[in-house]
């Protein structure tokens, strides 16, 4: 399934608002092999979702942003699991410790 530029403009335009979830596919029953080359499991998500910018979560609508030359979700979920713990440590005075 190949995309004109067009078409990935409108998908990744597409108000998160204004989708209809019960038409999104579900992470749960998203499958990647990670036997494939790059360029197979690009299409078989493609062909999966329809709309790679829009996903479902159970009962929330997700949608999602890729940068050419970004942080990977890796590097951004540990970065955001490193500062949820940062926020949530208290600080001790220094004649407590």
């Amino acid at each position: 399934m190949r995309l004109t530029e067009e078409e990935l403009q409108r998908m990744r335009e597409t108000d998160i608002r204004q989708a209809d979830r019960e038409k999104l596919a579900d992470l749960d029953e998203i499958t990647i092999d990670v036997t494939q080359t790059v360029e197979e499991r690009l299409q078989s998500y493609l062909m999966q979702t329809g709309n790679p910018y829009l996903v479902r979560a159970g009962e929330y609508v997700l949608k999602f942003r890729y940068a050419d030359d970004g942080k990977t979700f890796e590097e951004c979920m540990a970065e955001y699991y490193e500062k949820k713990v940062n926020d949530c440590t208290p600080d001790i005075p220094e004649n407590l410790v």
